[in-house]
């Protein structure tokens, strides 16, 4: 494994009055084969990866050193998710207990949930694909769920989080109960998801399961009039304004569609009950702003008004999620507006195949993975080119962006929203500068003064200072995880 700092040895020539061409802030090397996922999780502590092999890597975005590595998979796999649920005891014990799942989807047509909590990574396997040892043994994390599910489109699962604050009145849910695990009582409602996967038997359609129950809800069929091929890439969303729960999906003739229920969702509220989906799926969107296969979709996470797609051409569009009449439509008539049918906005990049579209958690700015081995950030608003990152020597295939927010501690890494221009990055990058000059005075006297002591509130800036970052990471054919800092 090699974890390097590029920036401090490229010895970069710049024309005078021009910035130097951004390079990653590190470069995280230890998968043997591309990678195909990535994403940030516990407040930003830990990225996780996956790679073609169907390895799992799971990195301390302060060490840059890996906490858990397995080999989740028998194929390439198609994405990742690392979700922390605040799970409330049973009845034996008091407070809530935090858990966190590592979602994971392979080209070997599975579905696995594993937990991975901090407290249980030191029991973990740590080494990485690249020193693998023929036929040795490795701690993996506990395996929660199983499912088999389609994964011949390429299309990866799509997840929603089912919670008390996600309950709203288009939902149907009663006051969970506490059902008895094998790790003791655990409270259900509070770790209640919806995933959507294609369909084992109709690659159009679009099957939606519940978890912990592992039980199929319900199923999306294509319709017969439309040629749209197979489900390429999917979203689902429960909408906070109104609880109506939407799915998003991209096909591969270059269609975007987007469905909502008419009915109710009743979640599982003890171990005996069984959730269900009630009503029918409406189709209130439908366009074809592509003339290739969608490659990705990402919903807006602040209002979800909106939702982004690319494709292997050069097309990224912009979509609006429509608040659809309650009103049920008259036989053979549609309830979608004509002008409700059309893309809010549709860019030309000129740059074909960018993949893996995200989304940051605030909404200003997303970014893509490109097959001319670019990272290409853009404007949520006006859809703009704002960076073009170039490191990978081979094409980049999927992109992460770290959380922002204010976290459980009260520290925040938000920034102004116009705090983009060159001189304010510049003084941003001074502060960094600064601060890491302080931090290694401090972290000197305080070595001095109080020994073994100090060495933890050392490791508590480092990480915090990791937290906080504004990550980029970006994973390539070439195995290589680049991580930048801008914005």
């Amino acid at each position: 494994m090699d974890t390097t700092s590029p920036s401090a040895s490229t010895g970069i020539s710049q024309q005078p009055g021009k910035l130097p061409p951004a390079t990653p802030v590190y470069v995280l090397r230890g998968h043997a084969s591309p990678i195909h996922a990535l994403h940030f999780c516990g407040q930003n502590s830990r990225l996780i990866s996956g790679d073609a092999d169907g390895w799992i890597v799971v990195w301390d975005t302060a060490t840059k050193r890996p906490v858990a590595a397995w080999r989740a998979h028998k194929g390439a796999v198609l994405d990742v998710q690392g979700v922390d649920f605040e799970l409330e005891a049973g009845s034996g014990t008091d407070g809530q207990v935090r858990e966190r799942r590592i979602f994971t989807h392979g080209r070997d047509h599975k579905l696995f949930v594993w937990r991975l909590n901090p407290s249980e990574e030191d029991t973990l396997s740590k080494e990485l694909p690249v020193d693998e040892i023929q036929d040795s043994q490795r701690n993996e994390p506990w395996l929660l769920h199983s499912l088999m599910v389609n994964a011949l489109n390429f299309c990866a699962f799509a997840l929603c989080r089912l919670t008390r604050a996600t309950q709203r009145p288009g939902t149907q849910a009663e006051v969970p109960q506490t059902e008895n695990a094998s790790d003791g009582q655990q409270h259900i409602g509070h770790s209640q998801v919806l995933l959507g996967v294609p369909n084992a038997l109709n690659s159009g359609g679009i099957d939606i399961f519940h978890l912990p129950s592992e039980r199929r809800l319900c199923t999306i069929s294509p319709d017969p009039s439309v040629n749209t091929g197979m489900v390429m890439a999917l979203e689902i969303l429960l909408l906070p304004t109104s609880g109506a729960l939407y799915i998003v999906s991209g096909y591969e003739d270059g269609s975007v569609m987007s469905h909502i229920l008419r009915g109710t969702v009743e979640l599982q509220n003890h171990s005996e009950h069984k959730p269900s989906l009630s009503g029918t799926w409406e189709r209130i969107y439908a366009n074809r702003p592509h003339s290739q296969p969608v490659l990705s979709l990402a919903v807006s996470p602040t209002q979800m008004d909106y939702f982004l797609s690319s494709s292997a051409d050069a097309i990224i569009a912009k979509h609006p999620i429509l608040v659809a009449p309650s009103s049920t439509p008259a036989a053979g008539k549609s309830t979608i507006p004509k002008a409700d049918s059309m893309p809010l906005k549709i860019v030309n990049t000129k740059h074909a195949g960018q993949q893996g579209i995200k989304i940051r958690s605030d909404g200003k700015i997303f970014a893509t993975a490109g097959w001319d081995q670019r990272v290409r950030v853009y404007s949520c608003k006006a859809m703009r080119e704002l960076a073009v990152l170039k490191w990978h020597q081979e094409g980049c295939y999927t992109v992460a962006f770290a959380e922002m927010g204010v976290f459980t501690d009260g520290s925040s890494n938000n920034m102004d929203s116009n705090a983009t221009t060159t001189g304010e990055k510049s003084e941003r990058v001074q502060d960094v500068v600064d601060t890491d000059a302080q931090e290694t005075t401090t972290s000197t006297s305080l070595t001095r003064r109080e020994g073994i002591g100090s060495l933890a509130a050392i490791k508590e800036q480092r990480s915090r200072k990791a937290q906080l970052t504004h990550w980029l990471a970006a994973g390539s054919k070439d195995g290589k995880i680049s991580l930048w800092d801008i914005y």
